[in-house]
């Protein structure tokens, strides 16, 4: 299984498994991702983001064919509910128009929740939850991701859920109560704030250097968020923040904790919980988030993946209409990708190119609708197939040369200028972008070296190897049997 660590400009990623409670990891690697690709926890550039991603596994020998997600986004609505005892989908429900009502939420967010304890004496049958509401678009950018990647998505998750199991799981955390863990990034804090062994609220803020004017923002930033929390906390009833565990990219610890200290808070890293193995390969901080993607959820408290709850509230999925209208999808799929395999033996690159363009933008919109109901698993193995096809031809197209009228006038002008050659046959190998010249005649020997130095001063060709001649006694003149002239990638203007 493949943990997914997901914020705007980095993604760290795990491999490994939870067996019987134990979770070993087995690789891990952390990527950056450039600007603009993800903002506020919502994949933009699908494609850029897919082909970096999936090299990346491949180079580190860590592709799966099954993911989960955890990530992080400012755009995130948390709100502490009292909602009345009732059984699966209805509570669900329950806690939905709850978040819509009281936080003016529309129907383009994802809404899930955390019991996190029974609601006390002034609310007799009533219990306490903490509730997460998504843009919608954040989670189905996802889903579209993963589609073009081709791997199952289980869960898609927010970061509070993930580092909640870490901090449970180690039971010296119970006697710092209220706790404030934080993720440093370097463009974001993570805070999620327990009280009583319970997650009591999370917030995700930006940060940079710009907004504070300072190098030393993060000091700033944290100076700042703490103060908040506590204030929140106070205005609970709680006693104050004496208590923060930190984990990320952490820097100068030694600094860190001189900053809290003069707040009177004592500082500590996070710690490795005892049921988790292999990591002693990488900083565990780091990972901390995907690692805890891996632990297994509490079915009768916890409605956190929002796969799962959008389906159970009829936000993915869709009925017979969307069948229908997906099946018709498929099939406008399978007429543009036969016409595209027909259409790979004409000359016509740039043609081409569009055609398969188009289909893959084609392909993400039908397999994010099949991805959120089994009933179309069948279905959507076979757009799975049909997009190899694609991503396949699509290789083949950027990797050979197109063939066109300036590229050969190139070399039959190099062939025939000045008497110094000339040449019976030319041809060209689709299969390896290859142009042969056969049977060339010289004037002479220097006559050879002359028409290769040509040709490579194009730049338009491979460098090219001497070839093997004869030299008629009589006449002087030089034979070559052939010359291979291997295009490079790129050079060929496709509009002619």
């Amino acid at each position: 299984m493949l943990s997914f660590d997901i914020a705007d400009r980095k993604i760290n990623i795990v491999k490994g498994t939870n067996t019987g409670g134990k979770i070993s990891i087995e690789r891990s690697i952390s990527l950056d991702v450039p600007p603009e690709v993800i903002m506020s926890g919502e994949v933009l550039k699908l494609s850029e983001l897919s082909d970096l991603i999936t090299k990346t596994l491949r180079a580190e020998l860590m592709q799966d064919k099954d993911a989960i997600i955890t990530f992080s986004s400012s755009n995130i609505v948390f709100k502490e509910l009292v909602i009345p005892k009732e059984k699966g989908d209805k509570f669900l429900g329950m806690v939905q128009n709850r978040m819509t009502t009281e936080m003016g939420i529309a129907d383009n967010f994802s809404i899930s929740y955390t019991i996190v304890g029974e609601a006390g004496a002034d609310n007799p049958g009533a219990m306490k939850v903490l509730a997460t509401a998504c843009p919608s678009a954040v989670i189905d950018s996802y889903r579209k991701l993963f589609n073009i990647m081709g791997i199952t998505l289980r869960s898609v998750n927010i970061n509070c859920n993930s580092i909640s199991r870490i901090i449970a799981a180690d039971k010296s955390n119970l006697d710092k109560m209220p706790l404030l863990v934080i993720q440093i990034n370097a463009d974001m804090l993570g805070l999620v704030l327990f009280e009583e062994g319970q997650m009591a609220f999370a917030r995700y803020e930006p940060i940079s250097e710009e907004d504070y004017g300072t190098p030393e923002y993060i000091s700033e930033a944290l100076s700042e968020n703490i103060f908040r929390m506590t204030q929140f906390n106070k205005a609970r009833g709680g006693s104050g923040i004496n208590n923060v565990i930190v984990y990320g990219e952490i820097g100068d610890y030694i600094k860190l904790a001189d900053l809290m200290a003069s707040m009177d808070i004592k500082a500590s890293i996070l710690q490795v919980p005892q049921q988790i193995s292999g990591y002693e390969n990488f900083e565990f901080t780091i990972f901390a988030n995907a690692i805890g993607a891996l632990y297994k959820r509490n079915k009768i408290t916890e409605r956190i993946n929002f796969l799962e709850v959008d389906i159970s509230t009829g936000r993915a999925g869709g009925g017979m209409n969307t069948f229908l209208t997906t099946a018709g999808l498929i099939a406008l799929v399978s007429v543009v990708l036969l016409g595209g395999a027909t259409f790979m033996l004409s000359m016509h690159g740039n043609s081409m190119k569009d055609d398969i363009s188009d289909t893959q933008n084609e392909i993400v919109e039908v397999k994010a609708a099949l991805a959120t109901s089994n009933n179309y698993e069948l279905i959507l193995q076979k757009v799975n197939a049909y997009e190899t096809k694609v991503t396949t031809a699509f290789d083949l197209l950027e990797k050979v040369p197109a063939l066109n009228k300036s590229l050969l006038d190139t070399v039959k002008t190099k062939s025939v200028q000045d008497g110094d050659v000339t040449y019976a046959s030319l041809s060209y190998s689709r299969q390896n972008g290859t142009i042969v010249v056969s049977s060339l005649e010289f004037k002479d020997a220097i006559a050879i070296k002359t028409y290769l130095e040509e040709l490579e001063a194009t730049n338009l060709f491979m460098e090219l190897p001497p070839p093997s001649y004869t030299i008629d006694e009589e006449s002087g003149t030089a034979s070559v049997g052939s010359i291979s002239l291997v295009v490079k990638e790129g050079t060929a203007d496709e509009n002619e």
